[in-house]
């Protein structure tokens, strides 16, 4: 792997307001992007199954 491709980290969403969005998980990415593909494909799940993100909706992702 490239010393600036994707790295492994941890990535966590968030949500006091509705927990069913809460998630985390490993997986490689970019902190510049946002993340990992498992996480946007998370986002993209909750987003179809319970509409809008909740307003205190946390995302992060921290390379290992």
């Amino acid at each position: 792997m490239s010393m600036f491709g994707p790295k492994k980290g941890t990535w966590s969403i968030h949500s006091k307001q509705d927990p069913r969005w809460n998630k985390s998980g490993e997986g490689y990415g970019l902190v510049t992007s946002g993340g990992t593909a498992e996480q946007k494909k998370w986002l993209e799940e909750c987003e179809q199954k319970y509409g809008e993100k909740p307003d205190d909706l946390e995302w992060s992702f921290y390379k290992d």
